[in-house]
């Protein structure tokens, strides 16, 4: 009887924090990501290349197996993480006519209200490359932004 009790409560635990907007099949309807740039109106697009494979298998694995934290609430706010201090990023899922919005912070993503933590060097060596994207000048204008956005409903 305690054997059942104890699968029971561990079935129902990993379920209660199961993210109903992410999946396994998720990862694969993902066809750009847009990295938002904290400093100016526009972002870097991440589709069909290394750096954009890259990116969207560390936010899958990261969604699906990193340990979810519950951080503290900050400061003066109801919210648990500091969304404003941290990089966002636009999934863009067209065969569904959708948009996920995810967040990084040094150790830590956050999705859908849920934070998961992530190790700090691989979290670098994402925002490593968008940086050389950056100050490569890959960064689309406010107004593409827009056009992007704008296509999945976001204004």
């Amino acid at each position: 009887m305690i054997k059942l009790l104890f699968i029971f409560l561990t079935l129902f635990t990993s379920n209660v924090f199961a993210n109903n907007d992410y999946s396994s099949d998720v990862a694969n309807d993902i066809q750009s990501i847009y990295w938002l740039n904290k400093n100016t109106d526009g972002a870097i697009v991440y589709a069909k290349h290394h750096g954009f494979v890259q990116l969207r298998n560390f936010i899958d694995t990261a969604l699906l197996t990193s340990n979810q934290v519950i951080p503290k609430p900050l400061e003066n706010t109801g919210s648990k993480f500091n969304h404003k201090q941290a990089e966002q990023l636009l999934l863009m899922l067209p065969a569904a006519n959708k948009w996920l919005v995810v967040y990084f912070t040094k150790d830590q993503i956050s999705f859908d209200g849920q934070t998961y933590s992530v190790d700090p060097n691989l979290m670098k060596e994402m925002t490593t490359m968008n940086h050389y994207r950056i100050n490569k000048g890959d960064l689309i204008s406010s107004q593409l932004l827009d056009i992007a956005k704008k296509s999945f409903g976001l204004s």
